[in-house]
């Protein structure tokens, strides 16, 4: 085979572009921390590398996602803590109402308190976020959660769904509550209505706790028979109370010398003069109501501020206005206490969402990652053979097949 000046020359131009590749490759790595670039330097690592390119970047939006969540519930949390407050401040004043020393200054006084607390619940329901969203409005975050009425009265516009965000590849963590859920269907304090011998008489449920022993005892929700007590009074002051049975006799005695009938948690009051009557008095337990609070204190205030009403009326209407407020201050704190649970599901993933990306980070690295110390050294190698390989075509170069030692 000949060998001629050219194909030397050619051979060393070639080792020394390959060396200098090489470096330029190796130089490559360093600076940007990566084994490869491309799939055609590495399939297998490519691939791999995309599938947890992938599954990162799905952490990442998961931990944006339960950041948004913890923000969310925060504000939903301290919107229903400040109602609860609200609510304790309104419970004092119904309180406060039922003091028969208060004169018509006083009632107005108290109307007015509960006209401001009033207002501020109306203003914590109708919350907004950053964005500018209702956060109890549901998925209608657009409207006002409560909107006043042009009879004074409020109505619930939020569309009891609630908003979810996915906070892990499985999981998904409700971050707000419907006012519908929330404010509409408070449980508001149980009635009673009569019939019959009614004149000069006046009923109300005036010890809760007993009623509701009463209630929970002979009220049947499904309407097959009567919710109807029989309460009988003779006209030598003697009383009755018979259950909706017909038959069982559920309480007896003698009417007190003011007129009143305590019993079952009941007050029945038969004004001066007429007592000493046969009467027979038909009792109905009501069937529980639900509603908002706002229309409820709305209510109340009006009460306090007519000056026709009874004694008997307005201790009537305070008593189920104490009932109300504290069945509404226990609905807000059972969804307080589901958005405080929801909160600490949501710190536990974001625990667990930060170690799996971790974990998923260091496995990625281990793919595609360079380590930094042994690419400086594939470098100064590589500068080696550069320099060895330009030393060698510099002297090939420079000589010809006709040189000889």
């Amino acid at each position: 085979m000949r060998i001629s000046t050219n194909m030397t020359y050619n051979k060393n131009m070639t080792f020394l572009q390959r060396a200098n590749t090489k470096l330029d490759g190796s130089t490559t790595r360093y600076n940007t921390g990566l084994k490869f670039d491309t799939a055609g330097e590495d399939p297998s690592g490519m691939s791999s590398k995309l599938k947890y390119d992938a599954s990162i970047a799905n952490y990442k939006q998961y931990a944006t996602n339960a950041g948004l969540a913890a923000d969310t519930m925060a504000e939903e949390e301290t919107a229903l803590d400040s109602m609860w407050t609200a609510l304790s401040s309104a419970h004092t004043r119904l309180i406060q109402a039922v003091d028969s020393t208060n004169d018509t200054t006083s009632r107005d006084a108290l109307a007015e308190d509960l006209m401001q607390l009033r207002d501020q619940l109306c203003d914590l329901m109708n919350t907004q976020n950053a964005e500018g969203e209702y956060i109890f409005s549901g998925a209608r975050s657009h409207v006002t959660t409560m909107q006043k009425t042009s009879d004074g009265h409020y109505t619930c516009q939020a569309d009891g769904q609630a908003r979810v965000v996915q906070v892990a590849p499985s999981v998904t963590v409700q971050i707000s509550d419907s006012g519908l859920n929330i404010f509409e269907n408070c449980d508001l304090a149980k009635t009673i209505s009569m019939t019959g011998d009614t004149a000069d008489v006046y009923g109300m449920i005036s010890n809760y706790g007993d009623y509701d022993e009463l209630y929970s005892t002979w009220y049947d929700p499904t309407g097959n028979r009567a919710n109807t007590l029989t309460l009988n009074v003779t006209a030598d002051d003697k009383f009755t109370i018979t259950a909706p049975d017909g038959a069982t006799v559920l309480a007896t005695g003698e009417v007190a010398s003011d007129g009143s009938i305590q019993a079952l948690g009941m007050n029945f009051s038969i004004a001066d003069g007429k007592t000493g009557q046969d009467r027979t008095i038909a009792v109905t337990m009501e069937k529980p109501q639900k509603g908002n609070i706002l229309n409820e204190l709305t209510d109340y205030i009006d009460t306090l501020r007519d000056g026709t009403i009874t004694t008997e009326e307005l201790s009537d209407m305070m008593a189920q206005a104490q009932v109300s407020v504290k069945n509404a201050m226990d609905q807000y704190d059972m969804y307080r206490g589901r958005v405080g649970s929801r909160e600490n599901e949501v710190d536990n993933v974001i625990n667990s969402d930060t170690a799996l990306k971790n974990i998923k980070t260091t496995s990625r690295a281990n793919i595609c990652e360079v380590d930094a110390f042994e690419a400086a050294s594939d470098i100064v190698k590589d500068q080696q053979a550069l320099q060895g390989a330009r030393s060698v075509f510099s002297s090939i170069n420079g000589s010809s097949l006709f040189d000889y030692i």
